[in-house]
């Protein structure tokens, strides 16, 4: 029973420690820079393709 709450002990802390580094390494990316900027990338993919006429079949 012991080994059990050993090895959750260290397997938790393995994937905390994981977690941890892979979300410090998207702060340190950029990831989190801008959270509104999503809702507009709609509107830049639309302006982009002005030009283009639809294609009808």
């Amino acid at each position: 029973m012991i080994w059990l709450t050993i090895i959750l002990l260290i397997t938790t802390t393995l994937l905390g420690g994981i977690f941890f580094v892979l979300f410090r390494w998207a702060v340190k990316d950029g990831q989190f820079d801008d959270p509104e900027e999503a809702k507009y990338v709609i509107f830049r993919e639309d302006e982009a393709g002005k030009g283009v006429k639809p294609q009808r079949h």
